[in-house]
This record gives structure tokens, C-alpha cells and sequence, in this order.
């Protein structure tokens, strides 16, 4: 019995033996697989990295791959307040540019108001573009870099760009003189961010200013009642090198000798009873009775300004740093204001003072430039644009 007790282990154990064995074998042959599997795909990858790199390489040495360009914005300036389209060429060979497209109709562009420009090239035969495009590919002139890539299989390249269009200042329509005969005063130009003026007396240059606004006074320049002839010259021009990258300045204009609005620069506003060959004026009269009230009065609950001489002020008038509006009775009004040429204004509800900038009306907002005007259409004001529908309402931003 001990014999064959002792037969049996040693079966078992081999039996063990054997099994563990040809798990190994089989692990081996797995291994085997397994390894022969990843030599298998790591050639493969190999032969794809040599075709792909040695058929460019190739194409290039061929000159078929085109991997760079150069595009050239030149400005074109029309008349005054005019902005055109630029010319826009490459140097690059084997392209042409097949389309320009804007997202803006040029004639409702603004100077200083970038607009989004695309252009679509094509490869000459037997060129194509290279897959990667970015702002290091592509060189520019006069424009700035949004985005680029291939189209078509690359057979056509798409490139967008910032452009800023470009204008002449135009002339002022009138330039003259306040009631006084001391403030230069004309109208204002279109896009015109200042204006450079020059005095002369008797036909000498006795003061050169540059101004934001549309009046200079030359108070300490003419004296009362003097039998020299003054004159001016003004032209419209940008301030900063900002502006001066797309503006060029307008024409010298010769003021005129007639009194002119100081708000609007239109002739013909000269205030009730002023004589301008003398100091008289007119002396207004309330409930009856002659006033020789100066500066602010309110019999009745309505304001009216008069001046150093008693006369009441109409139309436009410049009161301590502000704009005012008086009727032809001399009334100040509030609210919006029409004025002579269509333009809009807003004046404050209590004060009467002329608003500038961004104004909460009635449940809109409403945006008045700095010579008060309203706006109307598209407005880029601090880096966003807005809409502002034809009743001046602000109706979208972006």
C-alpha cells in the first residue's frame, strides 16, 4: 500500500509538471505573436513618415508646394471724406488672387473703422498649398492677419484680414465769425478729428492754433473796434500718429466775413436787435415792461440768456462751457432738438445744456458724437460695435 500511495504522488506531480510546462509554451507563443504584431506596425508607421517626408521633399525640390505669401494693401484716396477700395497684389509666384470680398459695402465704410476683407487665391498648375497656414506664412502690408487656410484640397488658399480704410479730409462749407467778430467759427467736416487755424491781420500770420473743436478765440489777438482786416485759414486734419495712418488733411479755406452760427457754422444767425457796426442792441420786453436783465433770467418759469449789452440770445450760444438752444423768442429749449440742416441734438430736460456720448432716453440708450449730433447706423465706440436703428436707438452690440 506504501508503494502505491507513494506511485500516485509522484503521478500527480508530474501531471503538475507537464501542465505548467505548456502554459509557459503557450505564453512563449503568444509573446511571439504579440512582438511580431508590434515590429509589424511600428514598420509600418516608419514606411508611412518616409513616403509622406520624401514625397514632399520632392514636390518641394519640384517647387509644387507653396507654403508662404506676401499680399500688399496700397490706399486709394478719392475727394474729400471719400474712402475707396485699396489695391491689393501679391509677390508670391505661381498664385493669383481670384476673389475679394468685404463684409462691409464700401460705401458705408467709415475711416479709422476696420473692416473683415477675404481673399481667395488659386496655385498655378502644378502647385498646390501646404497644409499648415498661420500668422507666420503669411506676410502683409498695410493689413492685419485674422485667419488663413486651405480650400479645395488645396488648390485654393482663403485668407481674412483686418483692413482700415483710409480718406482726405474734406473742406469746411462756411467759415466766419461769431456776433462779436473775435471767435472763429466754422462748420464742422466730416470724420475730422481737429482742425489747424491760422490769423492773419492785414494779410501777415500773427497765430497758428490746433483745436478739437469748430471755434478758436482770438480775443487777445483783435482788439475793439480795430481798422485792421483779420482773416483766417483753417483746414481739417488729424491729431494723433493713430489718425495720421489713415487721414490726410483737408485744404486750407479762407474765412468769410459774415456772422455764423458758433454750434452749427451756418451763416445768417445773428441774435435779435444786434447791430454790428455798434454796441446797441435791442432790449427785450416781458409782460410790458423793458429788462436789462444780463445773463440767465426766468420770469415765469422760462429761461433766457442775455449778454453784457442786454441782448437776448438766439439759436446756438456757448454758456459757461456748454451748449444751449434758444428760440427765436429767446426761450431755452430741452428735449430733442431738429436743427436747420437735419441733424438731432438732445438737450438736457432740466439744465437745457447740450448731451455728448452715450444717453439713456426713455428706456434706450441713444449715442450723441462730441458736436452732439445723434447717431444713426453702425458705431465703433471702445473696442465694440453697436447698431443704432434710424431713430438713434441703440438695438444691438457686439
Amino acid at each position: 500500500m506504501a508503494n502505491l500511495s507513494n506511485r500516485n504522488r509522484s503521478s500527480y506531480r508530474d501531471r503538475i509538471r507537464e501542465q505548467r510546462e505548456e502554459n509557459l509554451a503557450r505564453l512563449e507563443r503568444e509573446a511571439k505573436r504579440s512582438n511580431k504584431a508590434a515590429k509589424l506596425f511600428m514598420l509600418l508607421l516608419l514606411v508611412g513618415w518616409f513616403v509622406l517626408t520624401h514625397i514632399k521633399r520632392a514636390d518641394a525640390a519640384d517647387g509644387k508646394i507653396i507654403d508662404k505669401i506676401n499680399v500688399k494693401f496700397t490706399q486709394n484716396y478719392g475727394d474729400g471724406g471719400e474712402t475707396l477700395e485699396p489695391t491689393i497684389t501679391t509677390s508670391t509666384g505661381n498664385i493669383s488672387i481670384e476673389d475679394i470680398s468685404y463684409a462691409k459695402e464700401p460705401d458705408k465704410w467709415k475711416p479709422g473703422n476696420r473692416v473683415l476683407v477675404t481673399i481667395n487665391f488659386s496655385a498655378a498648375s502644378g502647385y498646390y498649398f501646404g497644409a499648415v497656414w498661420n500668422r507666420e506664412a503669411v506676410t502683409l502690408n498695410d493689413a492685419e492677419f485674422s485667419h488663413c487656410g486651405r480650400i479645395d484640397d488645396g488648390e485654393m488658399l482663403q485668407l481674412k484680414v483686418y483692413y482700415v480704410p483710409c480718406a482726405v479730409l474734406g473742406d469746411t462749407a462756411s467759415a466766419g465769425w461769431d456776433y462779436k467778430f473775435k471767435k472763429a467759427v466754422w462748420k464742422e467736416v466730416d470724420y475730422a478729428p481737429g482742425y489747424e487755424v491760422k490769423l492773419y491781420k492785414n494779410d501777415e500770420e500773427v497765430g497758428t492754433k490746433k483745436v478739437r473743436t469748430t471755434t478758436v478765440d482770438f480775443s487777445d489777438k483783435i482788439e475793439d473796434y480795430t481798422k485792421d482786416k483779420f482773416y483766417y485759414e483753417v483746414r481739417a486734419i488729424p491729431m494723433t500718429s493713430d489718425e495720421k495712418k489713415y487721414l490726410k488733411e483737408g485744404n486750407w479755406i479762407t474765412s468769410e466775413d459774415d456772422v455764423v452760427n458758433s454750434h452749427t457754422g451756418l451763416p445768417g444767425v445773428t441774435p435779435i436787435g444786434y447791430n454790428t457796426t455798434t454796441d446797441q442792441g435791442t432790449i427785450a420786453k416781458y409782460g410790458g415792461s423793458n429788462t436789462s436783465t444780463t445773463g440767465w433770467y426766468n420770469p415765469g418759469g422760462t429761461w433766457f440768456y442775455f449778454d453784457t449789452y442786454g441782448r437776448v440770445a438766439t439759436g446756438w450760444q456757448y454758456i459757461g462751457d456748454l451748449w444751449y438752444y434758444f428760440d427765436n423768442q429767446g426761450k431755452m429749449l430741452t428735449g430733442f432738438l431738429t436743427d436747420t440742416d437735419g441733424s438731432v441734438y438732445y438737450l438736457d430736460p432740466i439744465s437745457g445744456h447740450m448731451k455728448t456720448g452715450w444717453v439713456y432716453i426713455n428706456g434706450s440708450w441713444y449715442y450723441f458724437n462730441s458736436s452732439g449730433r445723434m447717431q444713426t447706423g453702425y458705431l465703433y465706440d471702445g473696442g465694440k460695435v453697436y447698431y443704432l436703428n434710424e431713430y438713434g436707438q441703440m438695438v444691438a452690440e457686439q
